[in-house]
């Protein structure tokens, strides 16, 4: 693995963390029915007085960056880069 690929994936590591915050605040807004259902049957604080709780956001946001890395990595073996 050269430099510039190495460099390259990298830069799409920042890039899909990025693209992932507006997406995973997007998202966790709108599943404030699952996040309520959640709640009622766990008991788990998941929904207050301002909308989900800071846990809801984190973990949409690391469930984002998963798909994201795990879809960029099948594209890479399909097209045959390592």
């Amino acid at each position: 693995m050269t430099l510039t690929d190495r460099l390259t994936d990298v830069i799409t590591g920042i890039g899909i963390a990025l693209i992932s915050v507006p997406v995973a605040f997007i998202v966790t807004i709108l599943l404030v029915p699952f996040w309520s259902w959640l709640e009622a049957m766990s008991g788990f604080e998941s929904l207050g007085h301002s909308g989900p709780a800071e846990w809801c956001y984190i973990i949409m946001y690391i469930f984002l960056i998963f798909i994201g890395s795990w879809l960029l990595s099948l594209l890479k073996k399909r097209s045959g880069i390592h």
